[in-house]
């Protein structure tokens, strides 16, 4: 398929011109206005998950001429998550709940289903459904869609609860009635299932109370589970069967170094290596409904795709698709049967997001929507990778997002990730744009710690939270300033979760390197985490603490913000939700308490019914106003 010029040119000529008003805190406060865009199997209908007026919206419309042939309103209490074309007609939705204590939707397994002309909408599982063998509490998410087959699907059906010892089972469910069979239930908690081509579940992979992965293996239809990949050393992780259901494609690594992707016959245990970064394990698989998993994307710096049957017609398109956006992340969020129309999604450091209908018989592509029509794209900065060497020999990758225009001498806000068990990415990000609109330069660094560059580089980070971690941290800040782009005198550091527990230690362990500290739903004192908060709820979670934090009481309370106050110089802002379950509102108060009585300066904004991370834009809104406030206040723009 010759398409690598045509794509250049139609997409050169569906690209839409945005409006020249500078961007506004406003602007990056907001949700975006269109979440998805899928299109039917045959093609002659898309779906498009819309946010109206702070609810979610699920539409249906006509391809060729736009019109609304059905529109799914969110109700007082519900509203429509993530959605799944299942054949030409009917639609699978997973049922988002608002809750009077929490601004944020919840998930609790529902499935409605619904046909695009709105017929035959019934709620098909969970603790409200009327027609089938469902128990009430259990919640079920979507597994396979069984291509072939227009009638079920299959879902990973587990009991409502926070322990992660109870086992999830396979359950197939017709999409129309409700009604279930079920096919297997896992041997472990906290599980995730590997289907093969036939729609028979046969890896689980999960965690046991020692916070150990486990992986387990089922030879076929009514074969019990085995232990698997006990020869293995390292982690081995299978994402998709080969077509012809003797071999699996996997992700393995072995003494701790990044994962490569192999390819393994079942039947003689050969392996053969497809793929290994020396630097990153794979972010992501790129997968269909029609091919299943057929690439892998990984993110060294900026993205980069493999193929693992590249002569596949999608694999040609995406791949053809990634030089016609000039580098910008791709994905195809769906395509129909015969393979002649796709829906493309586009999105870059400097583009929020968009959608495109892709025709591959007329090599065109058309513009469909924005997901934040109201971002105008010129006035976004570059956000640039950056690689810089510990110490001890760690290569640590960072970005680097300068103000438009400007380049030298600049106000900086160094800005660590949550987790610390998570990393960042190149892209759009709204709160580095909205910093790098006001006159910031930003800072991330991926500290050792961070997910995402093998189990060595992350096993690094284990038990110095608040030591080397800190210090990987303060390495990336004083390499902007040496490049010059950063006032040494003009540097201020946010983060949330993880990110606002680094904020605060970053400032004591270093005062002079830091004017001033914003702490957004962090943590603050690292013994509360064995008692406040949803980690202490998992069954692995005490071994997960003993393991990443440290069992040493003295290091926790030498690594503990709320200790070590005397240390402080820097003014803090604390930011924080009531509700939150994972940094539990008692850090934020334990925080000021400490503040209050060494009479430290800062500042305070809590909300209510506001869990980890804000959700109501008004309150999104007034945490950012507060955000850029504090630091014009004390570092300038």
């Amino acid at each position: 398929m010759k398409v690598i010029k045509s794509v250049l040119i139609a997409v050169s000529l569906a690209l839409v011109v945005m409006g020249a008003h500078a961007v506004s805190v406003e602007d990056f406060s907001k949700h975006r206005e269109f979440y998805n865009v899928k299109i039917s199997p045959d093609g002659k209908h898309l779906a498009v998950l819309i946010n109206d007026e702070g609810r979610k919206t699920l539409a249906f419309l006509e391809t060729d001429s736009f019109e609304v042939t059905y529109t799914l309103r969110g109700s007082e209490r519900d509203q429509a998550g993530d959605y799944f074309w299942v054949n030409d007609e009917r639609v699978i939705v997973q049922v988002e709940q608002v809750r009077g204590s929490f601004e944020k939707p919840l998930n609790l397994g529902e499935i409605f289903a619904v046909n695009y002309d709105g017929g035959k909408r019934k709620m098909i599982f969970g603790y409200r459904s009327k027609g089938g063998i469902v128990l009430a509490g259990h919640a079920g998410f979507l597994l396979d869609n069984l291509s072939g087959d227009d009638r079920h699907i299959l879902i990973r059906k587990q009991l409502i609860d926070r322990r992660s010892d109870i086992r999830p089972t396979v359950v197939r469910l017709n999409v129309y009635n409700g009604r279930e069979k079920r096919l297997k239930r896992a041997p472990i908690g906290y599980s995730k299932f590997l289907v093969d081509n036939e729609g028979q579940p046969r890896f689980v992979a999960g965690l046991d109370k020692d916070f150990n992965a486990k992986l387990f293996y089922s030879k076929g239809k009514n074969q019990d589970w085995q232990p698997f990949g006990e020869e293995f050393e390292g982690e081995f992780s299978p994402i998709r069967f080969t077509q012809d259901n003797t071999g699996i494609y996997a992700l393995k690594s072995v003494d701790g170094k990044p994962k490569g992707l192999y390819k393994y016959d079942l039947a003689t245990g050969k392996e053969s290596l497809l793929y290994r970064s020396e630097i990153a394990d794979p972010t992501h698989s790129i997968s269909s409904s029609l091919n299943g998993v057929y690439g892998i994307r990984v993110d060294e710096d900026y993205p980069s795709y493999h193929y693992i049957e590249p002569d596949l017609e999608e694999a040609k398109l995406h791949r053809a698709l990634i030089g016609a956006f000039k580098g910008d992340k791709v994905s195809i969020t769906s395509m129909t049967r015969d393979q002649r129309l796709a829906v493309v999604h586009v999105s870059g450091d400097r583009n929020p997001g968009e959608f495109y209908l892709f025709d591959t018989q007329k090599m065109s592509a058309k513009f469909l929507l924005s997901s934040a029509k109201w971002i105008n794209k010129s006035e976004l900065a570059e956000t640039e990778p950056f690689r810089i060497k510990t110490p001890d020999g760690l290569t640590l990758n960072g970005l680097l997002t300068i103000p438009r225009g400007k380049s030298k001498n600049l106000p900086t806000v160094v800005l660590p990730h949550g987790g610390p068990h998570a990393r960042d990415y190149w892209g759009y990000d709204a709160q580095v744009q909205m910093l790098a609109s006001a006159g910031y330069a930003v800072v991330q660094v991926n500290f050792r710690g961070s997910t995402g560059y093998g189990k060595s580089f992350e096993q690094a980070g284990y038990g110095h939270w608040g030591t080397k971690i800190q210090d990987d941290i303060l390495l990336a800040t004083k390499y902007v300033i040496q490049q010059g782009v950063a006032d040494k005198d003009r540097v201020c550091i946010f983060g949330a979760s993880f990110g606002g527990y680094s904020a605060v230690q970053s400032a004591i362990r270093t005062p002079e390197a830091f004017k001033c500290a914003i702490g957004y739903v962090g943590v603050y004192d690292l013994e509360m985490l064995y008692n406040e908060g949803d980690i202490k709820e998992h069954t692995w979670g005490d071994a997960y603490l003993d393991e990443t934090l440290g069992k040493e009481s003295a290091d926790l309370v030498a690594q503990s913000p709320v200790h070590n106050i005397d240390k402080l110089k820097a003014p803090v802002l604390i930011i924080h939700g009531k509700d939150d379950l994972r940094a539990h509102f008692e850090h934020a108060l334990a925080l000021k308490e400490a503040l209050d009585k060494r009479s430290h300066p800062y500042e305070w904004l809590v909300k209510d019914k506001e869990g980890h991370g804000f959700y109501n834009e008004d309150n999104i809104l007034e945490a950012n106003q507060s955000i850029l406030r504090f630091l014009k206040k004390h570092i300038g723009d």
